[in-house]
């Protein structure tokens, strides 16, 4: 996550078309977990990502899948298919925009390999307000199609940062999860509050969310370290 001093402003055209210099490279290692009695999953990826121009990007990540029981927003397994745990890797490249200050949109399409085998479509965007005030807003959401059960999935949350200093970033605020399509009755959620922090030092972040829903009450755990290389 980025926090700038100044207010979102809309860069100009030549941005998407001028190099930057000098060109940014980074790379993400995210680990995660979902625990309800309804369902049970993880997951841990890779992500690298390279500026072009000053609002264009290039990204790319592989993403190791377990799922231990039960049937989530996030689960592309064709229902018909027999079994306690499944087991899934998943590749994916796409582009990187930023249109404005502190506001990013990322489209992926890749394919998944093992006990889900089809091609995904995903995208997430995030957004923050009041940059220049002591306590911005973030907002952000995500979504997925997998094709190989023809469900659509995503999560939306709402951020407030409480807290900021030189070497700890708190936030706190309210998000869930939205499915539905392909064999699922219906349109499904969940939602529940937030607690996030950056150790800025580490570049190390760490989200938690709790709340209720149709998998009865839940618990999400991520743990993400970034590195960023200037070229």
């Amino acid at each position: 996550m980025s926090l700038g001093s100044a207010a979102a402003q809309i860069r100009p055209v030549s941005d998407y078309y001028q190099f930057e210099t000098p060109a940014h490279f980074n790379a993400t290692l995210l680990a995660s977990g979902f625990g309800s009695d309804q369902y049970g999953a993880t997951h841990e990826s890779v992500e690298v990502g390279q500026t072009i121009t000053r609002t264009v990007g290039v990204i790319g990540r592989v993403v190791a899948y377990q799922i231990y029981n039960g049937d989530g927003y996030d689960t592309p397994v064709d229902p018909e298919r027999t079994g306690q745990q499944f087991n899934f890797g998943r590749g994916e490249g796409g582009i990187d925009l930023r249109p404005m200050e502190g506001t990013t949109l990322r489209i992926f399409g890749g394919h998944d390999l093992g006990d889900s085998d089809a091609p995904v479509v995903d995208g997430d965007f995030s957004t923050w307000m009041g940059l220049h005030r002591l306590h911005p807003v973030n907002f952000s959401f995500t979504g997925s199609h997998y094709y190989n059960n023809g469900k659509s999935g995503g999560s939306v949350d709402f951020r407030l940062v409480t807290l900021s200093t030189a070497e700890l970033l708190l936030m706190t605020g309210a998000g869930g999860q939205i499915w539905g399509g392909g064999q699922t009755q219906g349109v499904r959620g969940e939602g529940g509050l937030d607690l996030g922090a950056l150790i800025r030092r580490w570049h190390l972040e760490i989200d938690v969310q709790g709340g209720y829903g149709v998998l009865h009450t839940y618990g999400i755990v991520a743990v993400s370290r970034h590195f960023d290389l200037t070229e």
